[in-house]
């Protein structure tokens, strides 16, 4: 209608005598005028008025520009100025003009919000939000734009390297929240309590048909006034500026040191050319890196984007001065080589920084922290009280709650812990975190065994590895490469490789008696405990090389926190002197094929299989091993077994062939080379006919029976739980060697088992 009369005053046929006697254009009686005239109307708002007019928003208040008015009462003014030390509106202006705009503007929201809109906003539906649309996450949208903005900032900087340069620091206008009953009926918590946490000094709600909303820490008295600008809500309490969550943390010094940590990632983001085109020069806005960003108004900088702006916000867990000290001390200590916080590493830093703020971007209550429904970024339990929250505000962008009291962090408290803990695993930190297994460590969803390699056996490696410290590019972990001599940056890939053999899951702890086989993250790569000494299958298979004379085991000590367990697990030490890796190389089907020196213990078998045509160009034929994803479980007699074999004429096919000298001889038929060659096919089991995860050994999952390669014939894996065996249906089963302690020769591409009987 203001538009309709504003167009009709412009057009010289048309008269005022005309538009009074037409109904069709005749003002509402229930229309008061703009919502500064309805104030002055009403007599109850003279102080706020007289802050309109001191301020930069008389002619917005007054004028033809859409807007929502939350409107102080004289009385709530007058308690407010006396709280703040001011004498009248007017002492607040002369002292803070700045501040009274911000304080006026923030009463001032962009846009037309009723009633209805106020309870359950509906930013992407609009006005023909369906019944069942507006039950979707209702009351969710609970913040509105305002006028109100903190001034242009002038601060030393560096943008992009070089010297530091005088920039300026943008901020967006603020958001006032309105949270509304359909707000906490969606999050199925009490309205009450949830909102009097943050609010204490203001009595939840004003009821009508509608709906039920406090704006922040004011009361709404009455109902929707319609304004010919716009809507206004009679409060009862002036309603104080919110800050961002970093402004809150700035102000309180209390918390200096969890922001001196959050700052050390202080970036700066260029304004929107939209911004820049209004300002007439360049600005920025204070930004964190890959840290959610709080100290920015809005979650995004494009003004159009409303169901991201009017509701997603941070939500930061902050501990105090007192509680970083005592955790400090409580976890470090002077023989980790840490001395101080300020002497963390920054990959520490940063996890213990992001690990306070949650993972939604949703604000949450305490109701839904004491569900225990609330995480952090890592995925990790939030793991407070709301109630023993030293410091808790509801901000323009989110929710801070502050604690002089934390418990120790998830990550840190895992089995990832002693990487964060002491100097000399700092190494293993960051291939943990490269290779994105930290996370996994946090979980509590299962127990976990760690080995945590020292930064001197990282350096010890073949080819060796290094930590590059660079402050401006990160620090990251380098191979040396031969080809061109020189160190590179290790790829994600390659450090998983490393961190996956040094995890294993769904095992508490290493036994320091009797044998225990563990199958690590690396699949089909194992270590091997044996009495309080430890090894792996890469390790342990040196003992089929000739002339191997060492021992693979090495002793292994517990790592613990402050004498105790990690709450998800076991970590421990080794005495290698570099890391554990997995097995590589050619594979156990090379091996095979190879085998001519009558040293192997698998020289008998290896020679048979050359003898029976199952080798071709150093390699198992494709009988055995179809393809190169193939894997394939070997039960071979030993050589002792296979000489008294022959020389009994027990093989099938192999009756022309003799042991002379310790070596095979004779030549076979290809009648007898395809018979030989059926017989020991059946001593394969291939995975291209079984499926398996894993190899045989005492308590593996790898029993039962098997389909051989031999015209679908089943052989059975017994395993008794201490030893194993092998055998047909009805005849008598075959013992594995007991020599290596039934622990198997596990490759990348098979297993080894030696067995002292011929099937």
């Amino acid at each position: 209608m203001a538009v309709l009369l504003a167009l009709c005053a412009g057009m010289t046929s048309c008269k005022d005598d005309d538009l009074a006697s037409d109904d069709h254009y005749k003002i509402p009686d229930w229309l008061k005028g703009n919502a500064y005239e309805v104030m002055q109307n009403d007599g109850n708002h003279t102080i706020f008025l007289r802050a309109i007019d001191l301020s930069d928003y008389r002619e917005i208040v007054a004028g033809k520009s859409i807007l929502t008015v939350v409107a102080p009462s004289d009385a709530a003014f007058r308690q407010y100025l006396s709280e703040k030390g001011y004498s009248s509106i007017d002492d607040l202006d002369a002292q803070d003009h700045d501040y009274l705009n911000k304080l006026v503007g923030y009463h001032l929201m962009y846009y037309a919000f009723d009633w209805n809109k106020m309870v359950n906003f509906r930013p992407s539906e609009g006005d023909g939000a369906s019944e069942g649309s507006l039950n979707v996450m209702a009351g969710y949208w609970y913040k509105h734009r305002t006028h109100a903005s903190d001034p242009i900032e002038t601060r030393m900087a560096v943008i992009g390297g070089g010297d530091p340069q005088q920039i300026k620091v943008y901020h967006n206008e603020l958001y006032l929240p309105v949270l509304s009953n359909r707000l906490f009926e969606t999050r199925g918590i009490d309205a009450a309590y949830n909102y009097n946490y943050f609010f204490p000094d203001t009595e939840w709600g004003t009821s009508t048909g509608a709906g039920t909303f406090n704006i922040a820490n004011a009361k709404v008295e009455g109902g929707a006034i319609v304004t010919d600008n716009g809507y206004l809500y009679n409060v009862d309490h002036v309603v104080e500026p919110l800050n961002t969550i970093y402004n809150e943390m700035a102000l309180n010094p209390n918390y200096s040191k969890f922001l001196s940590i959050y700052d050390r990632y202080a970036t700066y983001q260029s304004v929107s050319d939209e911004v820049r085109s209004s300002l007439g020069y360049d600005a920025y806005l204070l930004s964190h890196g890959d840290l959610p960003n709080i100290a920015w108004e809005w979650p995004t900088q494009d003004w159009r984007m409303m169901s991201l702006l009017e509701r997603q916000g941070y939500n930061v867990f902050a501990p105090s001065n007192t509680a970083i000290d005592e955790f400090f001390h409580n976890f470090w200590t002077a023989e980790s080589g840490y001395s101080s916080v300020d002497d963390l590493d920054p990959l520490i830093l940063q996890y213990f920084v992001k690990q306070s703020f949650g993972d939604v971007m949703d604000i949450v209550f305490p109701e839904e922290i004491k569900r225990g429904e609330i995480m952090t970024t890592y995925g990790t339990a939030i793991d407070i009280d709301p109630d023993q929250v030293t410091d808790r505000k509801l901000c323009a962008n989110g929710v801070f709650y502050g604690m002089d009291h934390m418990e120790m962090p998830a990550i840190f408290s895992s089995v990832a812990g002693p990487a964060f803990k002491d100097t000399n695993f700092k190494w293993y930190l960051y291939a943990l975190d490269a290779s994105k297994t930290m996370l996994n460590l946090a979980s509590k969803n299962s127990d976990f065994v760690t080995l945590i390699p020292s930064n001197e056996q990282l350096s010890n490696c073949d080819p060796e590895i290094q930590l590059s410290e660079n402050s401006l590019s990160g620090n990251e972990l380098l191979q040396w490469n031969d080809l061109d001599a020189v160190f590179s940056p290790m790829s994600s890939s390659a450090l998983k490789n490393i961190t996956d053999m040094h995890v294993a899951q769904n095992v508490k702890e290493l036994k320091t008696t009797g044998t225990q086989v563990i199958p690590t993250n690396a699949a089909y790569n194992y270590w091997f405990v044996r009495d309080g000494r430890i090894t792996t299958n890469a390790l342990f298979n040196q003992q089929l090389s000739v002339g191997y004379t060492g021992d693979p085991f090495v002793n292994f000590s517990p790592i613990l926190n402050d004498g105790h367990a990690w709450n998800n697990g076991s970590s421990y030490s080794y005495d290698a002197r570099a890391i554990f890796e997995q097995a590589k190389g050619d594979g156990l089907g090379h091996y095979l094929a190879v085998g001519n020196d009558p040293n192997y213990e698998y020289y008998m078998f290896s020679q048979l299989l050359i003898k029976s045509g199952l080798v071709a160009n150093d390699k198992l034929s494709t009988t055995i091993v179809p393809s190169e994803s193939s894997r394939f479980i070997l039960f071979a007699p030993t050589n002792e077994v296979l000489v008294q074999a022959l020389a009994d004429k027990a093989i099938p096919g192999a009756s022309t062939l003799s042991v002379k000298n310790g070596q095979v001889s004779g030549t076979l038929s290809s009648t007898n080379k395809a018979t030989l060659a059926a017989y020991l096919s059946q001593y394969f089991l291939s995975s291209e006919m079984n499926s398996f995860s894993d190899y045989p050994f005492p308590g593996s999952s790898c029993q039962g029976e098997f389909i051989t390669l031999v015209n679908g014939e089943k052989l059975s894996i017994y395993d008794n739980g201490g030893a194993l065996s092998i055998g047909y249906p009805g005849k008598t089963p075959v013992k594995v060697s007991a020599k290596y302690g039934y622990l198997p020769f596990a490759f990348s591409d098979g297993c080894l088992h030696f067995i002292d009987g011929i099937l």
